[in-house]
C-alpha cells in the first residue's frame, strides 16, 4: 500500500454535528457555497440527530413564511432608543453612522498601490513616457506606458475626491 487512503478524501468534506448544526440555518437560506452545502448536504443524509434538528428548524422557517407582514409602527425605532441605556448608545454609534462607500475606504487599493515609491516612481514613468511621446515619433504604447504609470496616483486623488464629496453631502443633510 503506498500510504493513500482514499477515506481522506471523503472525510476532508465531512462534517460533524456542531459543524452541521451551525450551518443549518445557512443552508436553510441557500446561503452557503456548493461545497460547504454539499457537506451539509451529506451529513443529514447520514446523521439522524441533525436531519431531525434540520426538518424543525425548516418547519418553523415554513411556518414563518406564512405569517402575514406587519408594518412597524410610526414610534418604533424612538421607543427602541428609549429603552437602550445612554452609555450603550453611545458605544453603538460607530454602527449607526452611515458608512462610506467602500471603494473610498484607503483599504480598497492595494497598499504596494498607495506607496509613495509607488506613486512617485508610476509619475516619473508617466512623465517620461509623456515627453518621449511628444518627442518622438508619437509610438501608442508610450501612452499605455504614461497611463499605467499614472494610475495609482490618479486613483488616490479620485478616491479623495469622493471623501470629500460625501463630507460635503454629510455636513449638508
Amino acid at each position: 500500500m503506498d500510504g493513500y487512503d482514499q477515506r481522506n478524501d471523503r472525510a476532508e468534506g465531512a462534517l460533524n454535528c456542531p459543524d452541521c448544526r451551525q450551518e443549518l440555518q445557512d443552508y436553510l437560506d441557500g446561503t452557503l457555497d456548493k461545497k460547504r452545502s454539499l457537506g451539509v448536504f451529506l451529513h443529514l443524509r447520514e446523521c439522524a440527530a441533525c436531519r431531525v434538528e434540520h426538518d424543525a428548524l425548516h418547519a418553523v422557517f415554513m411556518r414563518l413564511d406564512t405569517l402575514p407582514e406587519l408594518e412597524a409602527p410610526a414610534d418604533f425605532d424612538a421607543a427602541v432608543l428609549a429603552s437602550v441605556p445612554y452609555a450603550a448608545y453611545r458605544a453603538m454609534e460607530p454602527l449607526r453612522r452611515e458608512r462610506v462607500p467602500v471603494f473610498l475606504e484607503d483599504h480598497f487599493l492595494p497598499a504596494w498601490m498607495r506607496a509613495r515609491v509607488t506613486r512617485a516612481g508610476g509619475l516619473i514613468a508617466a512623465a517620461g513616457a509623456t515627453g518621449a511621446w511628444l518627442a518622438g515619433p508619437g509610438q501608442a504604447w508610450l501612452l499605455v506606458v504614461a497611463a499605467a504609470g499614472a494610475a495609482p496616483e490618479i486613483l488616490l486623488r479620485l478616491q479623495w475626491v469622493g471623501r470629500r464629496l460625501v463630507g460635503v453631502r454629510r455636513a449638508e443633510g
